[in-house]
């Protein structure tokens, strides 16, 4: 207070009184992805000189991503490859067939090719260990050609006269993959004498940071190119201990574009980049506007980072999240989310869960699950390889044991409060990926399109926080894994877990609003997340009440500017009562807060709110209306 000595004018700024509460974000959404690499890399030479290439991967798929980006790359060029390059695919029975002389190349072992004669629209590639690759026929690559022997006149399939390779054996990738046939591992474009290991879990930590906000694909992609040179250069690094960071960024300016490009490609079609890339898409082509991705590293086979760790360093310093999903990653994972989301963790957030991928239905042969359907293997990832496909069409098996008791309560992570809802089934979307009619569609993780129209329903007119997000049409899905009935879904849904449906003349829609919590008052997700935004709201905005006098004057202000928030909420719908009264009431007075209290710097404000809870089952009575008999006199 000034001393009022000198005659003049003296100006103050007093307390205005309770502040007004602006509502916390509730849609932006952090999605979590990991990128598994191997411990040693070959170098480079020819087109892919001074980079580091990842060496033979024992996984199928990550062992055809490596060819298809890097196969290009040959020595003395960074385009088609030479003459003197496709020569060395030639066979080893020292014919002039093309196709042959490409397959022993890109095939472990020995493999022969069915005759034209045995299937006109299909190829069948046989090994002599009894591996088998089938095929489409596809007239713009291949062609049937006549051969000569003796008196015999015998038709063989080749490539066609222009016919790419590079196109071929994609379309190869696309078949061999999904029966576990790995590419045969050898690449001209690495140099096998310069083998190097590199420290994995050093690169996550030098590479991790607070997650990268995005607002669209353009933001991703964009993203994915900077994380990829980032990854180059600490690659170089560990490869080359000489090489100083701002060396490994001019190595990066000179490479060619096409070496840029392959290892854009490799990154892309990674596993882990691939799941991460469907989720944050279906995330904005159902509404979502802003995302923050984190990209997690660890060797591939083990453990990698501490995840509790890895979710802090992500997403602690970020407030503005709202929402944790982890598309196409394992139980684990989903359970990492959803302890961090609870009060274990920030206690602010909301983990949008997955199902199983074969929870519901049948696996392949091939997959390992776990009691609770889980897929069992050494990557973080649910399965190793998204299943792609021609059309659209749920022609999975069904798997009858999905409605057990433990089954239902142990599939999905669990906690008290519903701090997380879990979704099913997985969807069939447009495969960004396509490289022909054979993989057109992939089977994708449902959270980052369940995050989008959770995102939609709180921004769209009518909509909001407080309305549950079901009976929503989810965006960019062709199709789903399997169909479930109403009877079907009546386990599932008493047990927390919603389905994903098609619904007569209505499209694709999530038809489920409930939590993973076992305890009742949590049930619905539009409870759980209206008090979330309402808590985030009003511990942001009476920050300025701290170290203030702990007074009636003070308390009167904060009552004032809680309860006029909740009053707003009413009028708008999100909360349940005739009148403002029976909606919320709000305490904050001597009664609850006594002397002792108050001598501990104790201030406290007791919020009750009256949540709107969605009509679930809508009950119609139907009656007959009994028979009236009149008498006349």
């Amino acid at each position: 207070m000034p001393a009022y000595n000198t005659p003049g004018v003296y100006i103050e700024e007093i307390s205005a009184g309770p502040r007004p509460i602006q509502a916390s974000s509730t849609t932006d959404t952090g999605f979590v992805g990991v990128l598994t690499l191997p411990t040693s890399f070959l170098a480079g030479k020819g087109g892919a000189a001074n980079m580091f290439l990842p060496a033979a991967e024992e996984n199928a798929q990550l062992a055809w991503n490596r060819a298809i980006a890097f196969r290009r790359l040959l020595p003395g060029t960074t385009a088609a490859p030479s003459k003197d390059a496709k020569a060395k695919g030639k066979p080893k029975s020292g014919s002039d067939n093309r196709l042959q002389g490409l397959i022993d190349e890109l095939l472990p072992g020995s493999w022969s090719v069915s005759s034209p004669s045995t299937d006109e629209n299909n190829i069948t590639l046989t090994s002599d260990k009894g591996d088998l690759v089938r095929f489409p026929a596809r007239r713009t690559l291949l062609s049937v050609k006549s051969k000569t022997e003796g008196d015999k006149t015998l038709k063989q399939w080749d490539l066609s006269f222009a016919a790419d390779e590079q196109a071929v054996m994609e379309l190869i990738a696309g078949h061999a993959a999904p029966n576990n046939v790995a590419h045969g591992g050898d690449l001209s474009s690495v140099d096998k004498g310069q083998s190097v290991t590199v420290d994995v879990s050093g690169i996550q930590d030098r590479m991790q940071k607070a997650a990268s906000m995005m607002t669209g694909m353009d933001s991703f992609e964009s993203w994915r190119r900077d994380f990829g040179q980032e990854l180059f250069m600490e690659i170089l690094m560990e490869a080359r201990n000489t090489v100083s960071e701002g060396q490994a960024a001019a190595l990066w300016e000179t490479l060619p574009a096409a070496a840029r490009k392959a290892w854009d490609t490799w990154l892309r079609s990674h596993p882990g980049m691939r799941r991460l890339e469907l989720g944050v898409r279906g995330f904005f082509e159902n509404g979502g506007q802003t995302a923050f991705v984190s990209m997690a590293i660890q060797a591939a086979g083990t453990g990698g980072p501490a995840k509790r760790k890895f979710l802090e360093d992500s997403f602690d310093g970020i407030s503005a999240v709202a929402m944790l999903a982890a598309p196409g990653l394992d139980f684990s994972w989903q359970q990492a989310i959803l302890e961090y989301a609870g009060p274990a963790g920030r206690g602010d957030l909301f983990a949008i869960l997955e199902a199983p991928r074969y929870y519901l239905t049948k696996a392949p042969r091939r997959a390992k699950l776990s009691p609770f359907r889980w897929c069992e293997s050494d990557s973080p990832y649910e399965v190793a390889a998204l299943q792609t496909m021609s059309t659209p069409q749920s022609a999975e098996l069904r798997f009858s044991g999905y409605a057990a008791d433990e089954m239902l309560d142990r599939a999905v992570p669990r906690d008290t409060s519903g701090y997380g809802a879990a979704y099913a089934p997985w969807l069939i979307v447009d495969n960004p990926l396509s490289t022909g009619p054979h993989d057109r569609f992939v089977v994708a993780p449902p959270s980052g399109h369940v995050a989008g129209v959770i995102a939609a329903t709180d921004l769209k007119p009518g909509g909001g926080v407080h309305k549950a997000p079901a009976n929503e049409q989810v965006l960019g899905v062709a199709d789903l894994v399997t169909e479930i009935s109403d009877r079907e879904q009546g386990a599932l849904n008493m047990k927390g877990i919603n389905i994903i449906r098609h619904r007569p003349f209505a499209g694709i829609r999530i038809w489920g609003a409930r939590t993973i919590a076992s305890d009742p008052l949590w049930n619905y997700i539009n409870v759980r997340r209206l008090f979330l935004m309402v808590e985030r709201s009003v511990r942001d905005a009476i920050q300025w009440a701290v170290f203030m006098p702990n007074t009636a004057a003070t308390r009167a202000d904060l009552k004032s500017t809680i309860a006029s928030f909740l009053y707003r909420l009413w009028k708008e719908g999100a909360l349940d009562g005739d009148t403002w009264s029976d909606a919320f009431e709000v305490q904050c007075d001597g009664q609850n807060n006594p002397d002792v209290d108050v001598r501990a710097g104790l201030l406290t404000v007791d919020v009750q709110m009256r949540p709107v809870f969605p009509a679930e089952f809508i009950r119609v009575r139907f009656q007959q209306s009994p028979m009236r008999s009149e008498v006349s006199e």
